[in-house]
């Protein structure tokens, strides 16, 4: 498992909106048990999504918006195989971190 993998949430109760989470920790942080995650949102999922802050990630041929707000700290146990990989849009998916973290 890697920076920018993405996975089928492990928390069943919200798959419907909330279907995969994207791990954005550093690989260098990989043998710790537990790894950062951004969840990606089903389009419509909830409301004021922006281009920048939530930017459309592809999982196959779904769509998904990235929501950095609900990052979520899981077990590396609990995380499934990886399904997709994010790292083409690592650029948008940094800048959406910076503005959560920095405001721009």
């Amino acid at each position: 498992m890697a920076r920018f993998d993405i996975h089928p949430n492990p928390i069943k109760a919200d798959r419907a909106d909330f279907p995969y989470v994207l791990q954005i920790q550093s690989d260098f942080l990989s043998g710790f048990a537990e790894r950062v995650c951004v969840p990606l949102a089903r389009p419509g999922a909830f409301p004021g999504m922006t281009e920048r802050f939530n930017p459309v990630i592809r999982v196959g041929h779904e769509a998904a918006h990235l929501h950095p707000l609900g990052i979520a700290v899981f077990l590396h146990a609990e995380l499934r195989e990886p399904c997709a990989t994010a790292k083409p849009q690592m650029l948008d998916i940094e800048t959406a971190l910076d503005m959560l973290l920095r405001g721009y």
